[in-house]
């Protein structure tokens, strides 16, 4: 069971056993909120020591911050994020690692949570403005089948490189208000926010990869909104290798069914390479970034 570590080193009086260890998240502590949430915060979390008092820090600097309901789902670190997250104001629950997957996790989430308008944050995110969750809760409160995604930018307390600015400079562009949008964009969970009324309508599906653009694409087909949000800035960026953004790219390309489409391929490669190396990148360096991202569409 994910939690043995934890408890051989403290208490749990409150621990719930769940029907299925595999699958079924397992509570390792519930924060008792003392007025009811505006928003939903949820987590997933997965050996994220590094980043997260920077994480909670941005948390805490919200305007709207004693009103938000934090959950968290870890799915077996090992790093000490559990032990960090007891010292925090938050639910935690656990799974095991195998039982992880990005569509089922999202919708343990909602289901743990109780506000009417959540925001799904990865751990390693960090909000940019104070008032970021209380502008949200403004957008979707009065709505009913609605969505939002905030604006991606590099995160220099944690690095980037040139390929991940140039990525986000063209999948998330600068504005000063609210789009409503046609197409999924990109939607991602990393940081986005939805109203309960749209997920309990749709559940997000449980793949390993762009469940949240599948779920997007189903969203807008059943006549709900999806707003993207470019004035509110969320920092999310990994530092990734040319090996490590072939496997990320790879996930979601399988996951999407758009493997085999090598016309795309080229297309990527030649625009990859040549917005890299606008954001400073050398030849070499672009044109590894660029190979292993269009790659990942053959």
């Amino acid at each position: 069971m994910c939690l043995s570590p934890i408890q051989r080193a403290i208490a749990l009086p409150d621990l719930m056993q769940p029907d299925d260890l595999t699958l079924s998240p397992s509570l390792l502590r519930r924060w008792e909120q003392p007025i009811a949430p505006s928003l939903s915060v949820l987590v997933r979390c997965y050996n994220e020591m590094e980043a997260l008092p920077k994480f909670w820090e941005s948390l805490r600097l919200q305007t709207v911050f004693r009103r938000l309901e934090v959950v968290v789902l870890d799915s077996g670190s090992t790093d000490g994020s559990l032990e960090y997250m007891l010292e925090q104001p938050c639910s935690i629950y656990c799974i095991a690692p195998s039982s992880f997957n990005f569509g089922r996790s999202c919708n343990q989430l909602m289901h743990l949570s109780t506000a009417p308008v959540v925001m799904f944050l990865s751990a390693h995110v960090l909000l940019e403005q104070p008032d970021t969750a209380e502008q949200i809760v403004k957008l979707l409160s009065g709505l009913t089948h609605s969505a939002a995604y905030l604006r991606q930018v590099p995160n220099p307390t944690f690095g980037y490189n040139a390929y991940e600015a140039a990525y986000l400079k063209r999948r998330f562009p600068a504005g000063t208000a609210p789009d409503l949008l046609q197409t999924p964009g990109a939607f991602s969970n990393a940081a986005s926010a939805l109203t309960r009324a749209a997920w309990a309508r749709l559940h997000f599906p449980e793949l390993q990869g762009s469940e949240d653009y599948q779920w997007a694409l189903g969203h807008l087909a059943g006549g709900g909104e999806l707003f993207y949000l470019p004035h509110l800035l969320a920092q999310h960026s990994h530092n990734e290798n040319p090996a490590q953004v072939f496997k990320r790219v790879r996930l979601n390309v399988l996951a999407r069914g758009k493997a085999g489409s090598y016309g795309k391929a080229m297309f990527l490669f030649v625009g990859v390479a040549v917005q890299t190396m606008r954001q400073g990148a050398g030849l070499k360096e672009a044109v590894q970034f660029a190979w292993n991202h269009a790659r990942a569409y053959l």
